[in-house]
Order: C-alpha cells, then sequence, then structure tokens
C-alpha cells in the first residue's frame, strides 16, 4: 500500500512541477513586437549601413592607437544600436 501512495504522489508532483513550469514559461515568453517584420529589416539595414560608414572613416587615421579606438567605438555604437532596436 506504500508504494502505490508514494508512486501516486510522485506522479501528482510530477503533474504540478510541469504544470507550473509551463505557467512560468507562457508568463516569461516575449511580447510581439509593434514594429513591423519589414521596418524592422530596414531599420538592421540602416544600422549595418552606418556601422560601415563609421568603420570605413577610422580608414583615415593612420596612428595605430588612435584607429584602434576608432574602430572601437564604431562597432560599440553599432552594437549599441541594434540592442536598442531589439528593445522595441
Amino acid at each position: 500500500m506504500k508504494t502505490v501512495n508514494a508512486a501516486a504522489s510522485f506522479v501528482l508532483a510530477l503533474i504540478c512541477a510541469l504544470t507550473a513550469a509551463l505557467g512560468i514559461a507562457a508568463a516569461v515568453e516575449a511580447h510581439p513586437s509593434l514594429m513591423s517584420p519589414g521596418d524592422r529589416v530596414t531599420a538592421l539595414a540602416e544600422i549595418e549601413r552606418a556601422g560601415r560608414a563609421a568603420t570605413s572613416r577610422c580608414r583615415a587615421i593612420t596612428e595605430g592607437a588612435e584607429r584602434a579606438i576608432c574602430r572601437a567605438r564604431a562597432r560599440a555604437s553599432q552594437r549599441i544600436s541594434n540592442a536598442n532596436l531589439e528593445a522595441r
């Protein structure tokens, strides 16, 4: 009799845990974006274009350290723009 009670308790606990996990997953699910897919693609292309333009401006700098800083700032700006777009 104790084996049956233990098995039933285990099954009930498993069902409760799965139900809780599904509820948490549904609550954490990403909300739909207010931006249309076409607008998102356009914005990503603009960010990419601006990033390439900023990186290409760094090619004119001849000093190694300043050039590296310029490229790092250009990449950082592009990553920040991408993050801001994803946050919308």
